[in-house]
């Protein structure tokens, strides 16, 4: 399996090291606990990854098949040539309860022998959708009506929780292995104040600092070593990946109806990016007996970090939907690149428990040892700068009678076009690019709806939503530092009530599956010549998640 990482800079994790044999060494780090201080290019995609799963009752039920249906809330998010076919004004709100849950391969986790300290299930509520359709005009010319959409819609929800646990493994693939090998690599980018205090220095060696600080390694003039964890130890390890937030946008459509027959629309979206991720990893160290014979042995180490995201975009949507007979509909609609502005913010602490035996009283103290990073943060005019995919929708709709309608979509979205256009680090967009362009491509992804009338006043619906893997046959087996998402699938059905001529109130349950690449919380190789001499690495975790939605609408026709 290949393992796919990315650092602040290449060079950062590669350290050559000239031998008596004039062979060159390469150490390379990677994991899920590195590098939190910066956005990957892992992160960009995954704050762009949407398969426009969201958005009224209505619409989510029917699979938001809704290019070429339109008259729909969701219009202006998807082709807001859509906001043209209203026949008059529509206000609705879309509340709705989210349940996550990630099956991740491995152990049960109990952190500490806690059950329920950390959780693999989410549940939030939260508002999807909601909006107001304005008619601004109507006349009996060729420009029948025109109508204003301002609406908001959920295009990516983050709510997961991820638990990993591995038990049995041996000392010599621990964290503090980790840390004392990248800080064995790099100890010039280590600096000591005049009081002997490691300073924290470059926030991507913050991990190796707090390890320092709680005992995991220590230093002395022949480099970093361990002495605090023994060699027949036997280490329990646990790691929880938590995100929260969402990706939300403000559309502002107009749309322009041409005799009933052609539908014209374009939206300005405005994106918001509100995205933290806590990624924790822990480990207990065990001995038979229960004693390793050191004078100061580790009990536990627990390392907890934040990193949060945020963000505003701007993008354009142009539509048009052709009504060439009464009962079919055909729909085309193109999503401009959102361009970002993000500002980042990222934290660390780690805390250790230490058994001390008093080599003078033979007697056992317990030392806690506790240490918080400082804050990094960048924003204003440092704030990265990246665009999103373009996207391509096509959709076609058919009305049978008054009884039935049957809607389909397809999707293209060129996720390979993915680009950082600017950030704090000289070159960093030059190397994104190469992973954006040799690890993904087009991604596809299939809507399908059907709405049927049993009464007049009511309507039962379902649909299907399916979106391939955007990543390259070569890479489907990449064992990544971030879960990157692949395959997604969706089940829908729902139930829509008229309560009278002009209220109405819709149901809709979602079912969806979401897979992911396999992650690995940290590995270390080292190599002489491109053969691969050594390994220290954490257990590898395939992971998917699944979610259910509970969505109601309630809206208004004036």
């Amino acid at each position: 399996m290949k393992r796919i990482y990315i650092s602040a800079l290449v060079a950062l994790f590669a350290g050559l090291i000239s031998t008596s044999n004039v062979k060159a060494q390469v150490l390379d780090f990677g994991g899920t606990v590195l590098n939190n201080d910066i956005a990957t290019w892992m992160d960009l995609y995954d704050l762009s990854f949407t398969s426009h799963n969201y958005g009224t009752a209505r619409s989510m039920a029917m699979g938001n098949a809704f290019t070429a249906l339109g008259a729909d809330m969701v219009s202006a998010s998807l082709n807001p040539a859509g906001v043209a076919m209203y026949v008059g004004g529509d206000l609705s709100f879309t509340p709705m309860v989210t349940v996550a849950k990630s099956n991740t391969s491995g152990e049960a986790f109990y952190a500490n022998g806690s059950d329920g300290y950390f959780s693999n299930r989410a549940t939030r509520f939260v508002v999807p959708n909601f909006g107001v359709v304005v008619p601004v005009s109507m006349s009996t010319g060729l420009l029948t009506n025109i109508n204003f959409a301002v609406s908001y819609n959920r295009i990516a929800d983050f709510n997961q929780n991820r638990l990993m646990a591995s038990r049995g493994n041996s000392a010599d693939n621990s964290l503090a292995n980790y840390f004392c090998e990248m800080s064995n690599a790099d100890d010039h980018n280590f600096k000591f104040n005049s009081d002997g205090r490691l300073e924290f220095g470059d926030p991507f060696y913050w991990g190796a600092v707090l390890a320092y600080k709680n005992g995991l390694t220590n230093r002395d003039d022949n480099g970093w070593f361990i002495d605090r964890i023994g060699a027949d130890a036997i280490i329990d390890q646990y790691s929880s990946l938590e995100t929260r937030g969402a990706v939300d946008e403000w559309s502002f459509a107009g749309g322009f109806n041409l005799v009933d027959k052609v539908y014209l629309g374009i939206s300005i979206g405005i994106q918001s990016i509100d995205y933290t991720r806590d990624t924790y990893y822990g480990e207990d160290y065990l001995y038979d007996g229960g004693d390793s014979g050191l004078e100061h042995q580790l009990m536990y180490t627990n390392y907890m970090q934040t990193t949060r995201y945020y963000g505003t975009g701007h993008n354009f949507k142009f539509g048009v939907t052709a009504r060439p007979l009464h009962w079919l509909r055909v729909g085309v609609a193109y999503h401009t690149p959102t361009y970002y502005s993000l500002e980042t913010y990222y934290a660390g602490e780690m805390w250790t428990q230490t058994s001390y035996i008093n080599p003078t009283t033979e007697k056992e103290q317990i030392i806690d040892d506790y240490v918080q990073s400082p804050v990094f943060e960048e924003y204003g005019i440092n704030s990265w700068r990246y665009r999103t995919p373009s996207r391509l929708l096509t959709g076609v709709a058919v009305t049978l009678g008054n009884r039935a309608i049957l809607s389909a979509d397809y999707e293209r979205s060129w996720y390979q076009t993915l680009r950082l256009q600017e950030s704090t680090i000289v070159g960093l967009d030059d190397v994104y690019k190469s992973y954006f362009k040799d690890v993904f491509k087009a991604n596809n992804t299939l809507r399908l709806g059907v709405e049927c009338y049993l009464l007049p006043a009511m309507a039962l619906r379902a649909g299907y939503i399916w979106s391939n893997s955007a990543i390259k046959e070569d890479y489907t087996l990449a064992i990544t530092s971030r879960p990157i998402a692949t395959s997604q699938t969706f089940a829908t059905a729902g139930l829509g009530l008229h309560l009278n001529k002009t209220t109405y109130l819709d149901f809709a349950y979602q079912y969806g599956t979401t897979h992911y690449t396999s992650m690995q919380p940290f590995y270390v190789t080292e190599t002489y010549d491109g053969v691969t001499t050594a390994t220290i690495e954490s257990a590898i975790f395939d992971t998917k998640t699944k979610r259910h939605n509970i969505v109601v609408t309630l809206g208004v026709r004036f």
